[in-house]
């Protein structure tokens, strides 16, 4: 059930030219119960909330991560801009949980552009902690090799769980990019060869959720097993 949290801000890292990443320690109350997938919403001022999916996962109670990107620059990335160390929010946690992992064996297919991973993060780890058995597919799309982070975590996440596998897409990427380029909605289906017995789990810009939840609906994909959360 959703409460207020009073919360401070223990570490801010930027982490590519537009990305931070801000840990916060429960103050009051000092832990939180949700489920992966789920979000915070941050009151920034009287009037002004902003929702932000919750990065970490479930087990690490006592605080929360915060992926933002800043590049929009309107009230939430200045609010996220100008936090310090030892600063104070307040948000009213848990809400959402439409992205959280349905309880059935079958395959787990994550699409997420920018920084619509960061719910993502949350769901993988919390899910193979708990012992999930199904496989879990990631495909994350960017756009410049400046862009990339996480990279490090992901590939040990894949190397410990056999059942996980991730791929990282770049739509503009410079001449010496090995990996795959592209849109990630082309690399979905020209990799998923059993789409109506996979659940897909979208997050990221419109432009990409409306694409492959038409496609996947095309495919005789039934709407229960897509889930999406609109992130910019």
């Amino acid at each position: 059930m959703a409460q207020k949290f009073t919360l401070k801000v223990t570490s801010k890292e930027q982490v590519t030219d537009k990305v931070y990443f801000v840990t916060f320690a429960l103050v009051l109350p000092p832990s939180i119960d949700f489920r992966a997938g789920q979000n915070m919403m941050l009151m920034i001022a009287p009037g002004v909330n902003r929702t932000m999916s919750i990065a970490s996962p479930p087990s690490e109670n006592l605080s929360l991560l915060m992926v933002h990107d800043v590049s929009p620059m309107g009230p939430g990335s200045k609010w996220t801009l100008g936090l310090k160390v030892g600063d104070t929010a307040t948000i009213v946690a848990p809400t959402g949980g439409v992205l959280s992992f349905a309880d059935s064996p079958r395959k787990k297919v994550m699409i997420a552009t920018g920084t619509g991973i960061a719910p993502f993060r949350g769901m993988i780890i919390d899910y193979f902690d708990r012992g999930g058995g199904a496989n879990v597919e990631l495909y994350w799309g960017q756009r410049f090799e400046k862009d990339i982070y996480w990279k490090d975590e992901l590939d040990k996440l894949q190397s410990r769980h056999p059942a996980f596998t991730w791929h990282q897409i770049l739509s503009k990427p410079s001449d010496a990019w090995t990996g795959l380029r592209g849109h990630v909605t082309e690399h979905v289906f020209s990799q998923e060869k059993d789409l109506q017995q996979s659940e897909f789990y979208l997050c990221g810009n419109k432009g990409m959720i409306e694409e492959v939840r038409e496609q996947l609906l095309a495919h005789n994909v039934p709407k229960e097993q897509i889930k999406s959360e609109l992130f910019y």
